[in-house]
């Protein structure tokens, strides 16, 4: 197992200890609960349309933000459990080092890249606020809203970039 696997469902790398283990688990639970709501809701809809009602005229637009609210909660929890795609056919032909150098180039690039897109999340979610921006849809509420499940989870995302990178470099350097 090289430095950047670990055993599917455990943490990549446990450092930073049991707060920021729970708040990794509470995305995981947060995703379920709304993934499993999510089923229940288009459900209910599917029989109440089925029987000629139209009592969940927005379900529709519901399930699709709680579709992006879902996908970007559970994206740092499933880094964390390392559960995420990886290609590991070339991976696994190298040698120790270069392992490690394509880990340590991968979680860059995946700081570099989550670290820009929580940045620009919140500049467009401010400059929305500042606008006084609104979704007018079946549902109607400040357009800034749909910004926040992103920034979060890009916010996380980078987080645990980091922390993959300094756990990664401490164990080297011990």
């Amino acid at each position: 197992m090289s430095a950047a696997t670990a055993p599917e469902g455990q943490p990549s790398n446990p450092t930073w200890g049991r707060p920021y283990a729970l708040l990794m688990h509470t995305c995981g639970a947060v995703a379920a609960v709304t993934f499993g709501l999510m089923s229940l809701l288009v459900c209910a809809d599917v029989i109440l349309r089925n029987l000629g009602y139209d009592a969940l005229s927005t379900s529709v637009e519901v399930t699709e933000y709680m579709l992006i609210i879902a996908t970007f909660v559970a994206a740092p929890w499933v880094l964390y459990l390392g559960g995420h795609i990886r290609i590991d056919v070339l991976f696994n032909t190298l040698p120790a080092s270069a392992q490690r150098g394509l880990d340590l180039l991968s979680n860059l690039l995946g700081l570099s890249v989550c670290g820009t897109l929580a940045w620009q999340c919140a500049l467009v979610a401010l400059d929305s606020h500042e606008q006084g921006a609104m979704v007018f849809k079946a549902l109607i509420f400040p357009e800034w809203w749909l910004n926040l499940p992103l920034l979060f989870g890009a916010g996380l995302l980078a987080l645990e970039f980091f922390r993959r990178l300094i756990s990664r470099s401490a164990a080297q350097g011990a």
